[in-house]
């Protein structure tokens, strides 16, 4: 791949990542259709999020964790059913055609908007809070965030995320233990993919690996020096952006 090329997927890697990482998410969700439009195949797109994803979070995880950020017991019980299914839905992604993966990533993206946008009750937050159901629906969602973080490369931290927020108060603390979560989920699934995949692109990986670290550096850095609340609309715009784009690219 040429330099201006990889230049392009350098700049978009690190800023579309730090935006992301401020939330606890990676970014993959939203850098792999826009990997995609750039014309790089989709499963080498979706490896290459979840990569993205393994750098950009382990970098904002090891920071959050010093601040006592990471609820590490409760991200372990997201964390276990996550692992175990990313390779399964990774292999199911590899044999899946283009289409179906699409409009299940439309689906995907649509369902966090949704959450994004709807935010959490008091209610909610009050039925989950310290609840046994709050544990068993996080190993449930912890598996399908895991199965659906291989299938499309995007780490299940989306997914994670709003449920975290019905059983945690605390946004930063959602934010941390969501990274920390997508973050094994991401290796799982991006390991398999290394083993399933074939005529890798390494330069381009070293490129998303430098830009997903110096995006979790930046990420971490600014979610400890403003309010997530303005990086949320910049997350809702950016998702709603990218799910317009792949619609109408579908028809």
């Amino acid at each position: 791949m040429n330099l201006p090329f990889l230049s392009i997927v350098f700049i978009l890697t690190w800023i579309i990542s730090a935006l992301f990482a401020v939330a606890g998410v990676g970014a993959a969700n939203t850098l792999i259709p826009i990997y995609y439009s750039l014309g790089i195949p989709f499963s080498i797109a979706a490896a290459a999020g979840l990569l993205l994803n393994v750098f950009s979070l382990s970098t904002a995880t090891v920071n959050n964790g010093k601040r006592g950020r990471v609820l590490w017991k409760l991200g372990t019980i997201f964390l276990i059913p996550a692992v175990i299914m990313a390779p399964i839905g990774a292999y199911i992604g590899i044999h899946t055609p283009r289409k179906i993966l699409l409009w299940i990533f439309v689906a995907f993206l649509g369902y966090t908007l949704y959450n994004l946008i709807r935010g959490r009750t008091k209610e909610e937050t009050n039925k989950f809070t310290g609840n046994v159901k709050g544990y068993i629906l996080g190993i449930t969602v912890g598996a399908i965030a895991g199965f659906l973080g291989g299938l499309l490369g995007v780490g299940g931290g989306m997914i994670i995320l709003p449920v975290l927020a019905l059983i945690e108060k605390d946004y930063k603390k959602v934010s941390a233990t969501a990274g920390y979560v997508a973050l094994f989920s991401s290796a799982s699934g991006f390991t398999s993919y290394l083993f399933l995949l074939r005529g890798i692109s390494y330069d381009l990986w070293l490129v998303i690996l430098i830009g997903g670290i110096l995006g979790g550096f930046s990420g971490s850095y600014l979610m400890n020096k403003m309010k997530t609340l303005y990086v949320k609309y910049v997350i809702v715009s950016i998702i709603t952006f990218v799910l317009i784009k792949i619609l109408i690219g579908m028809i």
